[in-house]
Order: structure tokens, then sequence, then C-alpha cells
């Protein structure tokens, strides 16, 4: 179950942008190519991931020469070519995953499931949250809607859900087809990601999404630190953390 959305900006007139009901959407590959200057794990050069080879399962073979899997000191990840000319506009996700029951014992730890964590904070200074998050992709989806009747635009079908991670240490061979475009390693796991994907008819590049004003259910630009502060969750036995 997904509470709510929280999106993460590194400029305040971009946050302003979104609650105007503009969501800005990189492609798969600027996200594939992007170097990290903070360690903020913005940037993931396994992004369009669609198989993964632990190095004992390889046969690997260039110009005749055969490589030992003893010398491939790593998976090796296959990527989709097309897949990353898709475009992507990400969230981080307040999401009972991996508690499927609450109790007052077990609800603090819920809470700081929920809160962003702090390796998402190089992310950005500002973050916006998303109160009603069932009527925002209600809203996405109306969008999508008009976008998938616009002639010639759309090339594949839009999709819209959590990320999945995966272990990189266990994970082997190819990567369920459906969730392709929302595999992640878990080292990116903290980001609890929540993703709209498009694929466009176009030269890939930056798009705009534009899904109607947002004010009505967003907060305040705060930060993510205030945001945290802020969050409280209530049981209907009392129990407050």
């Amino acid at each position: 179950m997904i509470y709510m959305f929280v999106k993460i900006f590194e400029e305040k007139a971009h946050a302003e942008a979104f609650i105007r009901g503009d969501l800005y959407m990189q492609t798969l590959r600027m996200f594939k190519e992007h170097t990290d200057k903070s360690g903020e794990l913005r940037g993931d050069p396994m992004e369009g991931v669609v198989a993964w080879y632990q190095p004992e399962s390889v046969k690997l073979e260039i110009n005749g020469q055969k490589i030992s899997s003893h010398e491939i000191s790593a998976p090796i990840g296959i990527h989709c070519s097309t897949l990353l000319e898709s475009n992507a506009f990400c969230l981080y996700s307040l999401n009972s995953s991996g508690h499927e029951t609450i109790s007052a014992p077990t609800l603090p730890d819920f809470k700081r499931v929920l809160e962003i964590h702090q390796s998402c904070y190089g992310l950005g200074s500002y973050c916006v949250a998303i109160l009603n998050a069932t009527e925002f992709i209600n809203r996405c989806k109306k969008a999508l809607t008009i976008l998938d009747s616009t002639p010639n635009l759309l090339k594949t079908n839009t999709k819209l859900g959590k990320v999945r991670y995966f272990n990189e240490l266990a994970e082997n061979g190819e990567l369920p087809p459906e969730m392709n475009g929302f595999h992640k390693r878990s080292v990116y796991g903290n980001q609890r990601e929540y993703r709209i994907l498009i694929g466009l008819n176009r030269e890939p590049d930056v798009y705009s999404l534009n899904v109607g004003d947002l004010s009505d259910i967003t907060s305040e630009i705060i930060t993510p630190d205030d945001f945290n502060s802020r969050l409280e969750i209530k049981l209907p036995d009392g129990s407050i953390a």
C-alpha cells in the first residue's frame, strides 16, 4: 500500500513547477550516464538493465580468446537500447512493503522505513509531499490517456509502478520482462522509488508531462529533513510514532 509520495528537487523553481503539474522526465540513458557529484545516487550505470549474469554462469570469448569466469570481477548487466530511450519520472514512495502488519511495538521501526532516508538527501534540498497518492496516480493516468490519443507520439505502452530492487550478488539470468525499466540493484533500495515510464516516438530528450495543477493535493515546499520531523503515524489504539 502506498500512503504518500515525495518528490525531491535540487532547485526550488523545479518544485514550484511540479506543484503546477509539470512532470520533468529524463530518459533512462540520462540517468545511466549521469555522474554523481556527492554520492547522491541519482545516476545509475545499470539503468535499463534487462538481464544480470553472475561471473560463474558466463562463458566469454573475445576474438577467439576465451576468458575464464574467474577473471570476470563483477556481474554482467545486459541493457536494452530502446528501453534507455524511454522517459521516466521518479518519486519517493511511502509504502508498506516489508510490513504486512503494524503494531505498537513495530510502529517506530515502520516510521523509520517511511522516512526519507538520509542517503536520499543528496538528491536535493527541497521536496514536495503528494498527500493523496491515489488521486495523483489518477491524474497521471488521465494525462497519459490524452498522450496516448495523440497520433504517432507514443511508441510503447506507458507503465506506472514501484521499482523492483534485486540482489546484485544473487540474481542471475533474464530479469522479469514485465518489469523492464523498473529493475534496480538493492544498493538503491532506500529510494523506495515509484516510477512513471513512457516511450516516445521522437528523438530521445527530456520531456515535460503536464498533469494539471497539483496544489490541492500537495504540501508546501519544505526540506527532506523538515518532512521527516513532521511525519507522524498514529494507530487506531492511539499509539503514535
